[in-house]
């Protein structure tokens, strides 16, 4: 979580969006986890909605070939989904 001040940031990451371009690349989380240097365990987890580091967004994201914006869903919607 990102740090502004003493203020944490909450930020979510747009999941179907993430599904639908690995889809469109006939792609599997083995097969994003692979592209993106990490664990198949960390793709899973972070698809779950269990452990969504900024890190890990930017490495998937950039294993798809776009920049961790197309993904990000802003912070007043985040807390609210």
């Amino acid at each position: 979580m990102p740090i502004v001040g003493t203020h944490k940031i909450r930020v979510g990451y747009d999941l179907a969006r993430y599904v639908s371009d690995m889809a469109m690349r006939g792609w599997l989380n083995t097969d994003l986890a692979r592209a993106a240097g990490v664990s198949s365990m960390t793709v899973t987890r972070f698809m779950r909605g269990e452990s969504q580091t900024a890190r890990t967004a930017e490495k998937l994201a950039r294993a798809l070939g776009y920049s961790v914006r197309r993904y990000v869903i802003p912070a007043a919607e985040a807390v609210s989904a």
